[in-house]
């Protein structure tokens, strides 16, 4: 995105120069060559994220409860072969959510508690598999029980992940919601998950940075920057459509359970 950007820049820039409008051909090539330089610097994208991640953290505020639903939502899947045999998996995001679920489970388990981790996604990106069927196999893998893993298998971004979840929630009525996410997605999630009435507690799986580690690189820099923008645009593009009136309707929020109440019997979908 940045590159495309920069590239548009420079190229306009350099047709105008080219017919007689040299100043404005100029400003924009040097608008160009300074956006570089403020993204390779690290200067641009660690502000974007310091933005994002610097309100969240990566331990639940207080302690675990019985009958607490944790949200995960798929951010995309991919084929990739393994010992010259496809298969399907997660995008890299998805692993830090991942793990922090499978730390959440082992402590509802050491406790007797009953918790239920909801997958959502749908088949975006056209490999065959659903992101919530690619994120609960990895569940089951870590050794969460299939029964409480409740898969939405219809939502092909984050605001229809954030309705539908929404629904499940107000079947299953827990005491408890958590969202479990990579830290710079979890501003723009909690924003729509609001939407539909769901006020959960975000936990950050997973923080990106470019800077302070051994892989900082001007790549990584921009793909830093990128990640930022989607998310801020994501931000923006919600309060223009809530301006313009093309939101769906705010949904009430959502009635949880006391604590200690058993939750709803529901039906878990297979992720086989």
């Amino acid at each position: 995105m940045t590159i495309n950007i920069m590239l548009s820049f420079a190229a306009f820039g350099l047709i105008l120069f080219c017919f007689k409008w040299r100043k404005t051909g100029t400003v924009l090539i040097g608008l160009a060559v300074i956006l570089y330089g403020a993204i390779a610097s690290g200067l641009v994208p660690d502000y974007l994220m310091n933005r994002l991640q610097s309100p969240y953290s990566s331990q639940l505020q207080t302690p675990l409860e019985d009958n607490t639903a944790f949200i995960i939502f798929g951010t995309g899947t991919q084929v990739v072969d393994e010992r010259g045999q496809k298969a399907v998996e997660p995008l890299a995001f998805s692993y830090a959510p991942l793990l922090a679920a499978a730390a959440m489970n082992r402590q509802c388990v050491d406790k007797g508690f009953s918790c239920k981790f909801i997958a959502s996604g749908a088949d975006v990106s056209g490999t065959g598999v659903s992101e919530a069927t690619a994120i609960a196999v990895q569940l089951e893998k870590a050794g969460i029980d299939p029964a409480s893993i409740l898969l939405d298998e219809k939502s092909r971004n984050s605001w229809q992940n954030s309705k539908n979840t929404a629904a499940i929630l107000r079947e299953i009525r827990p005491a408890r919601v958590v969202l479990l996410q990579a830290a710079p997605m979890l501003t723009r999630d909690l924003l729509y998950l609001a939407h539909f009435g769901v006020k959960p507690e975000p936990v950050a799986a997973g923080f990106l940075t470019g800077s302070h580690t051994n892989m900082s690189s001007t790549a990584l820099y921009f793909l830093v920057t990128d990640v930022a923008l989607h998310e801020e645009i994501g931000l923006w593009r919600y309060t223009v459509y809530n301006f313009m009136g093309w939101n769906e309707p705010r949904q009430p929020e959502l009635e949880l359970a006391t604590s200690g109440t058993p939750a709803p019997s529901v039906k878990p979908a297979s992720a086989q």
